[in-house]
């Protein structure tokens, strides 16, 4: 039985597509991480020790609300596009902003975290390939979530042990 197939409201189009970079001829992936990463260092203000509370809060609040906008927009894009469709990277936008939460800014610090993060989006270590298995736009955002915590966390044990 054929499936059913919308089309896809044009501004669902653009968030699915991080902004049509899912549309990338080669590695629409790893073009959509690196189109996040300019957009963050552009639009992302550092988070320094005089960041206030309140500053730190709506930054979390922000990720999360991006998290579900992902969620959503990737699971109305995977209904018209296919399961898994390399055109929705709006799932790499979402992991690379959980990769770079609340850590200085710098252009060392992202180089480092683009890597790691499409390195461990790739092998998707545990419980991230689990998560992938989970339906519709949950599974495609979620495995790249994991892959931002991994990061996060080795760039803190990074930090720490280097001194940067």
């Amino acid at each position: 039985m054929a499936e059913h197939r919308t089309k896809l409201h044009p501004v669902v189009r653009f968030l699915a597509t991080g902004a049509y970079l899912g549309y990338a001829p080669v590695a629409p992936g790893t073009v959509g991480s690196l189109g996040c990463a300019v957009l963050m260092w552009f639009f992302v203000p550092e988070v320094t020790a005089a960041t206030s509370h309140l500053g730190l809060w709506v930054m979390l609040l922000s990720t999360l609300a991006f998290a579900a906008l992902a969620i959503w927009a990737a699971d109305l894009a995977e209904r018209q596009f296919g399961h898994d469709s390399s055109r929705i990277v709006i799932d790499e936008y979402a992991g690379f902003v959980v990769s770079v939460l609340l850590l200085p800014k710098s252009l060392l610090l992202f180089a480092v975290a683009f890597v790691l993060f499409r390195a461990l989006d790739i092998v998707k270590p545990f419980p991230a390939r689990q998560a992938e298995a989970l339906p519709g736009g949950v599974g495609l955002v979620t495995d790249d979530l994991v892959a931002g915590i991994y990061t996060n966390i080795l760039l803190r044990v990074m930090l720490l042990v280097q001194g940067w």
